[in-house]
């Protein structure tokens, strides 16, 4: 165990405690995967503007911001108010309450490629109704998904996810790889699996599966990879030409601007699926697209789909991802990308300053960093000459100082409440955790 770590457990006694309460009654102590990281996750007290304060009296800026969810910051004016509103009106009704309305026009009006939408619960829901609706329509099984994209926690996508390099095949024709026990014994034998970073590849995958796929689903892993508008354009392009319904998933989505990550990579897709700032820090998903497509739900002309449950457009929910865009003016996404960039710069040219194989990746207001001497990362395989040892002793050493970034130092957000001060310290941050992870 290193000193930091040591530190750690030092430092955060009622966490702890709290952590291994939660062993009793919960696996891992923890009630889903992602708080987890090594030795123990924080517990929080409480979030305020992009701050967090911890049960153990230590306050962080915030950087993971509810894994890019609050873009607004914790306990924003516009929010908290137009949560309460409809609290007073009601918190679950079992008929529209108009928010659902007015949240469908304010999407449609920011992206020109929705013309319906559809509310659900999470992202692991809206990637499996746009999914369940392309097979549907085009009367195919097969779906293509990227290496290393991620689209929620059912069968038919939570593979290759994070496949262990020796299993996963050749680069150039990826071999599909159960991301977790339990799957469907027919899930692996209806996923094609396409590489970034190699369009040839893809055009030569596609084609040859192509009487079989239903749609190709891509995430463009904004801020974690370096995806090219051209790849991305053209991949678009290749599922136009062979009539394969092309499914963008943003669930972490409107980070890069109004319209979204489409807007930024100059694609229009069939089908698109939203998550996170659409509910306001509720939960949430999202799908829409294509009239002739989203239209085959309209239960006034029952054309056997079907899509329901009794958490979809909850009325807080819409209240909330209202307000959340509506204060995502054209201002607030210029700040947000000068930080970004402020952000991105600072730390390429610290890296380079004390001659750590390192480097940043920022779209729009999320980042990441990796330890590697890799500088184009453009595919899930570019990642894995990352240095986790060095990834988990700067993370501790962030925490020490008084900065909340995921784990994993990936897919990390910044929040409208923050400063160039919060990216300055930043820096200096982990310039000085990677002197502290170098002595431990």
């Amino acid at each position: 165990m290193s000193a930091l770590e040591d530190r750690f457990r030092e430092n955060n006694p009622r966490s702890l405690e709290q952590f291994e309460h939660l062993r009793e009654s919960t696996p891992g102590g923890v009630a889903k995967g992602a708080y987890y990281f090594k030795p123990f996750p924080l517990t929080i007290e409480r979030g305020e503007g992009c701050y967090m304060y911890d049960v153990d009296g230590h306050k962080y800026v915030d950087f993971v911001n509810h894994h890019t969810g609050q873009i607004l910051g914790h306990g924003h004016p516009d929010v908290m108010d137009a949560v309460k509103r409809q609290i007073d009106r009601g918190i679950a009704i079992s008929a529209p309450m108009g928010h659902e309305k007015d949240l469908c026009a304010e999407m449609c009006k920011r992206v020109k490629s929705l013309d319906r939408i559809r509310f659900v619960n999470s992202g692991t829901e809206a990637t499996l109704h746009a999914i369940r609706l392309a097979r549907g329509s085009s009367g195919k099984p097969k779906i293509a998904k990227f290496e290393g994209g991620y689209h929620g926690s059912h069968d038919a996508v939570e593979i290759s996810v994070a496949p262990p390099i020796e299993k996963a095949g050749p680069a150039d024709a990826p071999i599909p790889v159960a991301q977790t026990a339990g799957m469907s014994p027919c899930a692996l034998e209806e996923i094609v699996i396409l590489p970034y970073a190699n369009l040839d590849a893809v055009a030569r995958i596609i084609a040859a599966n192509k009487d079989e796929l239903a749609c190709v689903i891509m995430d463009p892993k904004a801020g974690i990879l370096q995806i090219p508008k051209e790849f991305v354009q053209a991949v678009r392009e290749i599922a136009k030409k062979h009539g394969i319904i092309f499914i963008f998933d943003e669930i972490v989505g409107f980070r890069t601007g109004p319209g979204g990550a489409q807007e930024h990579f100059g694609v229009e897709p069939d089908l698109t699926c939203y998550g996170k700032i659409v509910g306001g820090g509720f939960p949430v998903g999202a799908f829409g697209g294509r009239a002739d497509l989203m239209d085959l739900f309209d239960p006034s002309q029952p054309q056997g789909f079907g899509q329901s449950g009794t958490y979809s457009a909850n009325p807080v929910t819409m209240a909330a991802g209202l307000a959340m865009l509506r204060a995502l003016t054209p201002a607030a996404y210029d700040h947000l990308n000068n930080l970004s960039q402020r952000l991105k710069d600072g730390l390429n040219e610290m890296f380079a300053r004390k001659g750590i194989d390192g480097v940043a990746v920022t779209l729009g207001s999320v980042f990441s960093f990796y330890f590697t001497e890799v500088k184009e990362l453009t595919s899930y395989r570019s990642l894995a000459k990352n240095d986790t040892e060095m990834t988990h002793k700067v993370f501790l050493s962030l925490l020490e100082q008084g900065y909340y970034l995921s784990f994993g130092l990936g897919m990390c957000a910044i929040c409208l409440p923050t400063e160039a001060s919060h990216i300055d310290g930043l820096i200096e941050a982990i310039d000085k955790g990677i002197d502290e992870a170098k002595k431990n």
